[in-house]
């Protein structure tokens, strides 16, 4: 009686560390999985680089977009030109997507000019764009 104890107090505990090794592992997701789910990008941000930015009609215009939201939301001291796009990364969402963009620019107030880029996130859902955030970067 006491090994058929044994036997079964074994058994139960090797059934508890499967179920528990089969609840917490962990299977990394892959593109199979999601079909709308971009490549992953080199620094693991799981966004995908749009390739020839500089030649991207559409890439450029959402550039001057944020570069002209971004002038509506600063003082009127100073404003940034747009000179063109030089970079740009993008990941799906449910409607539309998340796109982070590097413009070269120029930060202007009446005296001075600030050669820099501005970087941009923008929502694109269902055709409606969205300036999300911004900041400008001096060049060195």
């Amino acid at each position: 009686m006491a090994f058929t104890h044994s036997i079964l107090l074994l058994f139960s505990v090797v059934s508890l560390f499967y179920l528990i090794s089969v609840t917490t592992a962990q299977v990394p997701p892959t593109a199979a999985s999601s079909p709308t789910a971009a490549p992953p990008s080199e620094n693991g941000d799981d966004m995908e680089e749009i390739k020839d930015v500089k030649n991207n009609r559409d890439i450029q215009e959402l550039g001057m977009f944020a570069i002209d939201k971004a002038n509506l939301r600063n003082s009127s001291w100073w404003s940034i030109s747009f000179t063109e796009v030089i970079k740009a990364k993008r990941s799906h969402k449910t409607d539309g997507f998340h796109y982070l963009l590097d413009i070269n620019s120029i930060k202007k107030s009446k005296e001075v000019k600030v050669i820099g880029t501005v970087f941009a996130y923008v929502d694109v859902d269902s055709g409606e764009r969205t300036l999300k955030g911004w900041f400008f970067k001096a060049a060195h």
